[in-house]
């Protein structure tokens, strides 16, 4: 410690060298760290110096060492001071101005007191300056900030809408998805008696196209048309085909029904046609085997197996010509006939091949009838749609049995099994309005349809109450195959029979029958407990329909879905109007459809339900 710190009192009243001493600005710019090398004593004190070298100490300290006291109170203090000074670390001495001054006096003393030849030696600080301009200084701090925060907030901004948009391409409902004749409402139409743009000829292709907006309006997702082929004496006779690619020609030109098929197809709507096989499969058997009789079974079956082998399946061929030509359905009518046919089953794989999943097959409900057991579940394979049609002049009772025997048949065992079909009126049978024998029977029996679980189909003109021909005097014997396909009535237009189908009686239809039709397609469309024909759960199904109630011609059916609303629908079938108590089976629910048009929607009890004949309400319990 002796040699550590010296200074002269001769150098006490002079002015030391101002190059001796850092300036107070540029001491102030160093941080507090030690240098690097260390260049002065004061880090190394054991360093030799030379006798030649004469430091000085600034004026200020000079003056500072000058005031120390030399009593035993500050020398205790100042020895105290000292003993903590040293243990501190060396930054901290340096900052502690008072402590190191301190130790220099005491040290100075000491050193006079033993050393007075050897020469006095001031101290000197110094320390290295820090460059000022590092390369990251010299950056523009104000507008990298400014990027900062715009990237910041843009990524913000795009994570808010990423997620926005990822909530609204959430599918609104989570219904089980179909294909689009599954559930979904089939309009039957015979082309020549639906629209004519010329009311002095038949109805045609373009008039179809020129009405798709009042068939959107129903609601329905396809359309399927009765026999559009070539015919010795169309529209006469339909049925009498002599091709299956050829388009009678009072319908238009194959440009027309595509132009039709644009103008549906833009509207959502599929186009089906009725494929009528057997009459065509038995004139070609005719002209094969002249020489042969006919049975009631054996030339079609001849014919289809010799077509498969000469490899000239007209059936086939139809089918591509018509995929090629915009249709995504067949209704291949006869095919009860073709049922013992040995070639039946490859006939049905190649042609649901052809067609794939998103087109259909509909077949009638005789056909299944009539098929061998063996070949049962080849047919179920390959069909999409069987057609069942109910006979609601029957009654409740027998309703109910068709209802509950199709549930319990092999068509509800498993997902893959084809959909029922719902029929009450086609062009080979009687008009729905003349049937039921009330006058808004069609609407309720409509009501009641749209309830059942499957693809319901409407005939035309069945959602507007029309009725077939009258012929009360035997006039008109020659069209009485026709007598149901009566001439569609439209708003404000009076027509009268057209020409072809001649008759004196106008047509009149109930609009406002439609309104509550298309009002119950909506609901259907909406609701898994109406669409669907069935709960698939656990690779197989469970009925989710059921006939609550059935007597007195009133019916009761329930639908219902896991997790959604539950529906009833009850109609009076009967001649007279029905009060029944149902509130031994059904709480309370509020009416959503029905049972007229100008009725008021909400609550009802079944306790004391009283319908009028041929009324159904639907109602959404609670």
């Amino acid at each position: 410690m002796d040699s550590f710190l010296r200074v002269d009192p001769q150098h006490l009243t002079t002015s030391p060298s101002s190059s001796s001493f850092l300036t107070d600005e540029v001491a102030s710019l160093c941080p507090l760290i030690t240098p690097s090398p260390p260049t002065n004593a004061f880090v190394d004190p054991l360093q030799e110096h030379s006798e030649a070298n004469n430091y000085t100490i600034s004026h200020e300290l000079a003056t500072k060492l000058q005031q120390i006291g030399s009593s035993d109170e500050e020398k205790a203090e100042s020895a105290s001071s000292s003993s903590s000074a040293l243990a501190e670390p060396a930054c901290t001495q340096l900052l502690n101005h008072r402590n190191i001054y301190h130790n220099i006096a005491n040290g100075e003393e000491n050193h006079q007191s033993e050393v007075t030849n050897e020469k006095d030696q001031p101290l000197q600080l110094t320390f290295r300056n820090p460059p000022d301009n590092y390369f990251f200084m010299s950056w523009n701090w104000p507008l990298i900030r400014r990027i900062s925060m715009w990237m910041f907030l843009s990524g913000l901004v795009a994570m808010v809408a990423l997620v926005a948009a990822m909530i609204a391409t959430l599918p609104k409902t989570c219904n089980p998805p179909t294909f689009w004749y599954q559930g979904n409402l089939l309009y039957e139409i015979f082309p020549a008696s639906f629209y004519s743009r010329d009311q002095n000829m038949e109805g045609d292709f373009k008039g179809i196209a020129f009405k798709a907006d009042y068939i959107k309006k129903l609601g329905a997702r396809g359309v399927r048309l009765n026999s559009i082929f070539e015919s010795n004496n169309y529209p006469h006779d339909f049925e009498n085909v002599t091709s299956l690619t050829e388009i009678a020609k009072p319908l238009g030109s194959l440009r027309d029904f595509g132009g039709m098929v644009k103008r549906l197809n833009f509207m959502n709507i599929s186009v089906i046609l009725d494929l009528p096989i057997y009459p065509f499969v038995k004139k070609l058997a005719k002209r094969k085997e002249s020489n042969k009789s006919e049975s009631s079974s054996g030339p079609t079956v001849e014919f289809l197996r010799k077509a498969r082998d000469d490899q000239l399946d007209a059936i086939e061929d139809a089918i591509l010509f018509w995929t090629s030509n915009g249709v995504e359905g067949f209704y291949l009518k006869g095919l009860e006939y073709l049922s013992n046919d040995p070639n039946l089953a490859n006939s049905l794989r190649r042609w649901k091949k052809i067609l794939g999943e998103n087109r259909a097959i509909i077949v009638s409900e005789h056909f299944i009838n009539a098929v061998p057991q063996n070949l049962k579940q080849i047919v179920y394979n390959n069909v999409d749609l069987v057609d069942v049609k109910l006979h609601l002049e029957s009654g409740a009772t027998e309703v109910s049995k068709v209802i509950n025997s199709l549930q319990n048949s092999t068509l509800f065992t498993t997902p893959g099994m084809p959909w029922v079909h719902w029929s009450l009126g086609n062009a080979n049978s009687d008009r729905l309005a003349n049937v039921l024998p009330y006058g808004n029977g069609t609407l309720g029996a409509t009501l009641l349809q749209l309830m059942l679980p499957g693809t319901p189909s409407v005939f035309y003109g069945d959602e507007l109450g029309i009725q077939q021909i009258s012929d009360h005097q035997g006039e008109k014997q020659d069209i009485k195959h026709l007598h149901q396909l009566t001439m569609m009535p439209w708003p404000n237009q009076k027509m009268k029979m057209l020409p072809w189908i001649h008759g004196d009686d106008e047509v009149v239809g109930r609009y406002e029958q439609m309104e509550v039709i298309s009002k119950m397609v909506a609901l259907r469309e909406q609701s898994p407990s109406i669409y669907m024909n069935s709960v698939y759960k656990q690779g197989g199904t469970k009925a989710n329909a059921e006939v609550k109630y059935a007597q007195k011609q009133f019916l009761v059916v329930q639908r219902w879905y896991p997790r959604r609303k539950q529906y009833v629908v009850a109609c009076n079938l009967g001649t007279k109007r029905l009060t029944t108590d149902l509130s031994t089976i059904l709480y309370s629910g509020d009416v959503v459809v029905g049972p007229r048009p100008d009725s008021k929607y909400g609550a009802i009890s079944f306790k004391d339900i009283s319908l009028w004949p041929g009324e159904s309400v639907v109602v959404v319990l609670k």
